[in-house]
């Protein structure tokens, strides 16, 4: 059995040396790790040429422009030759079990896609290790339909599905459908998951974490740290998605509309947060904010939200109440938390 390790690679020179060492420690060989180098400004490129000099399952290929992390994972997807595909971030860190244990998973039944778990790492400024949570499900193989929809919704609310890198697909079914990464900002990874699982028969789980997603104190890799301009309707686009899979699939129950309906609203109310970090002044917040109010999916989700402890009470319900003032101080409350006191703030966000 072997593996194509996809790594889109932009700005990584601190960490990717880290993470291709990793790949080569893999205690299961027989892999190929395609680097696509998405046109760095700093020295990624040449890292990554060097450590690939000494190993020729390592294969480094150039973007001629810089086209964005969908367009290097579909490269990589094009030039891989494995039976399966991971797709791994290079300024994370990887078990060396990683590929063993999916083989181990897969040797007892193959499946489409399979699930393991990982760490959240979260490290001080001189590189420690402050904190770690732990994701995973239970190790078991899913062929139930029922059950593999509410799988779903599971690993949405632990916040599994829309990651890329803790999921191994099987190449010829990604191939045979179709299935490649859209160009779009923020969500492209959510919405690639959701089209792999659409029609997917067999799904495994591995409980093991095998991964570690690596926050770093300056939060410079995060994405999610930076300003969108229209951050809140790519999320939108998310919860939608997640929705129509469900309807598709004539699953969507209580507990479906309930995970997407505490997402949605926590990003309603990050939404107004980030506006007023960026020093949008009050006016604009909130007639933004009143014009979602007459939304479809707020309507759906707002009478969907599920009894819930402090976060709702604090931050989420005067906007599920439509008491947008009470809402913008409390967002400006957070907001200055997370200016000032930032690993106070991640603490907070992860025990939400």
């Amino acid at each position: 059995m072997k593996f194509s390790i996809i790594c889109p690679s932009y700005g990584v020179e601190k960490y990717i040396g880290n993470a291709l060492q990793d790949i080569i420690a893999q205690s299961y060989t027989d892999w190929e790790c395609i680097v696509v180098e998405d046109c760095s400004p700093d020295r990624t490129a040449e890292v990554a040429e060097e450590i690939a000099k000494g190993e020729p399952r390592i294969q480094v290929v150039r973007q001629e422009v810089n086209k964005g992390v969908s367009e290097a994972r579909n490269r990589g997807l094009e030039l891989a030759k494995g039976e399966y595909v991971l797709f791994l971030d290079p300024d994370d860190r990887y078990k060396k079990n990683l590929l063993q244990q999916i083989v181990d998973a897969l040797e007892k039944q193959q499946t489409d896609i399979v699930i393991y778990g990982h760490y959240e790492d979260y490290l001080s400024e001189d590189g420690k290790l402050n904190y770690r949570n732990t994701f995973g499900m239970p190790s078991r193989v899913y062929t139930d339909a029922a059950e593999l929809h509410h799988l779903v919704m599971e690993l949405e609310e632990k916040t599994m599905y829309g990651y890329p890198w803790n999921k191994a697909f099987r190449r010829e079914y990604l191939v045979e459908r179709g299935i490649r990464y859209p160009i779009i900002t923020h969500v492209e990874d959510i919405l690639f998951n959701i089209a792999a699982f659409q029609d997917v028969a067999t799904v495994q789980t591995i409980e093991a974490p095998l991964y570690h997603y690596m926050n770093y104190a300056d939060a410079t890799k995060r994405l999610t740290a930076k300003r969108l301009e229209n951050y809140f309707e790519l999320q939108k686009t998310r919860y939608q998605a997640l929705l129509d899979q469900q309807d598709s699939w004539g699953s969507t129950d209580v507990y479906a509309e309930g995970v997407v309906a505490k997402a949605y609203f926590r990003s309603f109310f990050s939404m107004m947060e980030r506006e007023i970090r960026a020093g949008e002044n009050k006016k604009n917040v909130l007639e933004k904010s009143k014009a979602e109010l007459d939304t479809s999916l707020y309507a759906r989700l707002r009478v969907a939200m599920p009894a819930g402890g402090k976060s709702l009470k604090l931050l989420y319900q005067p906007i599920i109440d439509g008491n947008l003032s009470k809402a913008y101080r409390r967002a400006k409350e957070v907001s200055f938390v997370r200016t000032h006191f930032p690993m106070l703030f991640a603490k907070a966000k992860q025990g939400r």
